[in-house]
């Protein structure tokens, strides 16, 4: 009875049914999200030089869509995945570029989504590198705090 009293309070910490899945559970829940994403881009190479480029209405999207990876890259805790396909991306660029491919204008959203995504994640983290209680905890190498525990521990808290 004081088990299960415990784990109401507590949802992750006692183990059993109220149990929250780990980190690692969560990451591969986004794998053949990410996959899928890096085979549709390896799809967006063009030959001539002239089909490389984006029309201006896709630049005003690519805000949103760069917002939205953040906030899916942050409070899913997956930079790891993230950062790894992104690289694997800039890699592909260099080595189409190599071949005299370009990237065709679906290519460049999806790439300058990316690139914009990590930029956010920098300066969110930036921005919270020195808070010390979500310091505590998010510990470790990487640290990229949850928008919703900043939210319910600085937001929240003022009303």
């Amino acid at each position: 009875m004081e088990a299960a009293a415990r784990r109401r309070q507590h949802p992750g910490a006692a183990g059993g049914a109220g149990a929250q899945p780990g980190a690692s559970f969560l990451q591969a829940r986004y794998i053949p999200f990410f996959l899928i994403l890096f085979i549709y881009f390896s799809g967006c190479f063009t030959p001539t030089k002239a089909e490389s480029s984006a029309p201006g209405v896709a630049l005003l999207l690519v805000m949103p869509s760069g917002l939205y990876y953040w906030y899916l890259v942050t409070e899913g805790q997956i930079f790891i995945l993230f950062i790894f396909t992104f690289f694997a991306m800039l890699a592909l660029v260099l080595h189409q570029k190599r071949k005299r491919l370009f990237l065709d204008s679906n290519g460049l959203f999806l790439f300058y989504s990316f690139a914009l995504t990590l930029l956010l994640v920098a300066l969110w983290v930036a921005w919270l590198w020195n808070d010390p209680v979500l310091r505590k905890k998010y510990p470790g190498v990487i640290y990229v705090p949850e928008p919703w525990a900043f939210y319910t521990l600085h937001v929240s808290s003022r009303h």
